[in-house]
């Protein structure tokens, strides 16, 4: 008789008890992501961290730079602001044929593109317009830039 009561009481219990784990409410606590790169407004903290991680992963080098590469690119860039600057001064810059410092119109032709520009229009509300238009010779892209004039 002992060991048929040692038998059926575990599952009396069980059945027992299961009515009120049925019932039980469940606990939980609302979900709440926090990112962990500041950049996206996680902890300032985890910065320096996160940027040794980056570094560590980065495989790539920079090739240095012979000296006669370095002054090529030097050059390069300085040749490229004379233009700029003369392109600036043909366009805007004072001379006898613009003395109110007007955008005047003109063609320039570089390598790789055609800049023009055109003469000052009047729109329909009554403001002067000027057209800019940049050419891509190498695939014809054209990127249009028009500009109201302060009377």
């Amino acid at each position: 008789m002992f060991s048929r009561f040692y038998f059926t009481f575990p599952l009396f219990l069980l059945l027992a008890l299961l009515p009120l784990w049925a019932v039980t409410p469940a606990v939980a606590t609302e979900m709440v992501y926090t990112p962990i790169n500041p950049s996206f407004g996680g902890n300032p903290n985890n910065a320096p961290g996160l940027m040794s991680i980056a570094q560590a992963q980065n495989g790539f080098t920079a090739r240095a730079l012979t000296p006669i590469e370095s002054f090529n690119l030097s050059l390069q860039r300085a040749i490229l602001s004379r233009l700029t600057s003369q392109s600036l001064n043909t366009m805007f810059g004072l001379s006898a044929d613009n003395p109110n410092n007007t955008l005047q119109a003109h063609t320039f032709e570089t390598v790789g593109f055609t800049v023009k520009v055109s003469e000052p229009v009047m729109n329909s509300a009554g403001i002067n317009q000027v057209t800019i238009t940049t050419t891509d010779k190498t695939n014809g892209n054209v990127t249009t830039v028009v500009i109201d004039l302060a009377s």
